[in-house]
């Protein structure tokens, strides 16, 4: 009789313990719901994005202003304009280098057979 006694007291505590923790946590859910607490999270998100897109520019600015330095560098090694710099003295010259000067400009060839045939007629 007393172990009945003892489980029905046990159980009706385990009980009302578990709908007070889910009262307690349902509150705090719709407390976080409330219209109030929804705008303020807004605001702070919102300013939280605008620095977040601020640096992002800046970053974006920096990446593009030394990918652009990178892409003259190349162009500038690639393309020259004015007197061909004096080679210096070498040993003997490497089978890679060209004897001729380098052009100032690059004009667009033709490509396919025929184009083949005028160049060779050409010389």
């Amino acid at each position: 009789m007393f172990k009945r006694i003892f489980w029905m007291g046990t159980g009706m505590a385990v009980g009302a313990s578990g709908a007070f923790w889910a009262k307690r946590k349902a509150e705090e859910a719709l407390e976080q719901l409330l219209p109030e607490q929804v705008a303020l999270r807004a605001a702070e998100s919102a300013k939280g994005l605008g620095a977040t897109v601020r640096q992002a520019a800046t970053e974006g600015r920096e990446a593009m202003r030394s990918t652009e330095a990178e892409l003259r560098a190349r162009v500038e090694a690639r393309t020259f304009v004015g007197d061909a710099p004096k080679p210096e003295p070498k040993a003997a010259p490497s089978p890679t280098t060209s004897p001729r000067p380098r052009r100032t400009s690059r004009v667009p060839r033709e490509t396919g057979a025929g184009a083949v045939a005028r160049r060779r007629a050409r010389r």
